[in-house]
């Protein structure tokens, strides 16, 4: 009966430890999911604003330190003026 006991315990603690690494991969998968949404989403905003950080005439990124906001639409210095000749 001692061996059906041991056997019987080594089984389910086996089948525990099969159960712990069956969750735990499945919580990893899903953070590294979540974790790629929140990057893709990072860059998705990040592409965003660098398309609407372009000079509405030539479409060349712009720097806003030395560039132009006007009527809700960013424009270099010289496109600007060209504009409004």
């Amino acid at each position: 009966m001692l061996a059906i006991d041991i056997a019987l315990l080594v089984g389910g603690g086996v089948l525990l430890v099969a159960a712990a690494f069956v969750v735990g991969g499945r919580i990893e998968r899903r953070a590294k999911a979540q974790e790629r949404r929140q990057l893709g989403a990072r860059n998705a905003e990040l592409e965003k604003q660098r398309l609407e950080e372009s000079c509405t005439v030539c479409g060349e990124s712009i720097d806003p330190k030395h560039d132009v906001f006007d009527s809700g639409r960013w424009w270099h210095k010289g496109c600007y003026r060209e504009a409004l000749r």
